[in-house]
């Protein structure tokens, strides 16, 4: 994937920790107007150079979300060096694409699961489970999404200049109530909708790129603003306006199988976060709040505006960022890397 995508996301925080602790990293793209290599973090350049993929004794990791590689990809990477399945979703259409881009991920999970990779890593638990089931426990490691503390908690965000439409909002409705991701299929908006109908008097707040044209889902009530996509450099001081935030998936695999990246971000937001109740890898935080429909949705954020000023709460929810900071989620790769094959040398190549 391109290194400046709208939305940064795993593979950005996963090779920005890597390098931080100490690996080369080398980041494949297909574009990014650039042309050799370019650094962009301590340790981590980014190329579009195809002969990155021909470096020997590296460690070469495909994720499970890539639509640009394929199964003989993975088998070739095996003869160079070690390779690295990021098991990262639950493989589904809503979330890969068309038959042809589902397909296309299913061949390369399978490869992967057949041998040509040395190590699983997962996301999430329900995954990790399926990868034990077929590869062993030997080989998998459940390594969920992080946060980059620092970075949410920099008081240089306290002096962005924010959008009229933002600041007038919030003066509209004194309690909002925010997410930021992708605005994508695997949204419930016909929760989202009843939700903000019933709560007329609160704000809710929408940030992230458009995926697969579902913007126009969102409700489109007076109480509702969508702002598009946000750089991630200034994300922080747009959400420093929220008073909770809102993760609200859709009922079914996907909410069931996902670590959501922005679930500790919003700790290290401080914020009370609101889900629908499928999303398992939310509610194994005693501190989140959940629903199962609207008026259970309703309940939640009822309960969750009680604690928003609470600062033994707030600080358990930076505590719970801190120990989910992406530096953590490094070390735990290294671990694992260290254990199966054997590499203690820091200056290994990680791609």
């Amino acid at each position: 994937m391109d290194w400046g995508v709208l939305l940064f996301q795993r593979p950005h925080h996963m090779a920005l920790a890597l390098g931080r602790v100490g690996c080369l990293v080398i980041f494949k793209t297909n574009g990014d107007d650039i042309a050799g290599f370019r650094q962009v973090g301590m340790n981590v350049w980014i190329a579009n150079d195809p002969a990155v993929v021909n470096i020997r004794n590296a460690a070469h990791v495909f994720y499970s979300t890539s639509l640009l590689a394929a199964a003989e990809d993975i088998f070739a990477a095996s003869k160079q060096g070690i390779v690295i399945y990021e098991y990262i979703d639950h493989i589904d259409a809503s979330i890969s694409g068309g038959r042809s881009s589902l397909r296309r991920l299913q061949h390369l999970k399978q490869a992967a699961f057949d041998g040509a990779a040395d190590i699983i890593v997962s996301s999430a638990a329900a995954l990790h489970r399926e990868a034990i089931a077929q590869c062993g426990e030997g080989q998998c490691v459940l390594i969920p999404n992080g946060v980059d503390v620092q970075h949410y908690q920099d008081v240089r965000h306290l002096s962005v200049t924010l959008p009229e439409c933002l600041t007038v909002f919030k003066k509209k409705h004194p309690r909002i109530i925010g997410y930021f991701g992708a605005i994508a299929p695997w949204l419930w908006y016909e929760v989202i909708e009843e939700v903000s109908a019933l709560m007329s008097d609160v704000g809710f707040v929408f940030i992230g790129p458009d995926y697969s044209g579902c913007v126009p889902q969102l409700p489109r009530s007076a109480n509702t603003l969508y702002l598009g996509a946000v750089d991630y450099a200034v994300l922080p001081a747009y959400a420093r306006l929220f008073d909770l935030c809102f993760i609200p998936f859709r009922p079914g695999e996907v909410a069931r199988s996902t670590s959501p990246l922005k679930l500790y971000e919003y700790f290290a937001l401080e914020k009370p976060v609101v889900v629908t109740t499928d999303m398992n890898e939310c509610t194994a935080f005693p501190e989140v709040f959940a629903g199962s429909n609207s008026a259970e949705l309703v309940e939640a954020i009822d309960r969750a505006f009680g604690v928003c000023n609470d600062t033994v709460y707030r600080n358990r929810l930076r505590a719970l960022a801190d120990v989910n900071d992406w530096n953590i989620r490094a070390a735990a790769y290294l671990t694992k890397l260290d254990e199966k094959c054997q590499l203690t040398d820091s200056s290994q190549i990680y791609q």
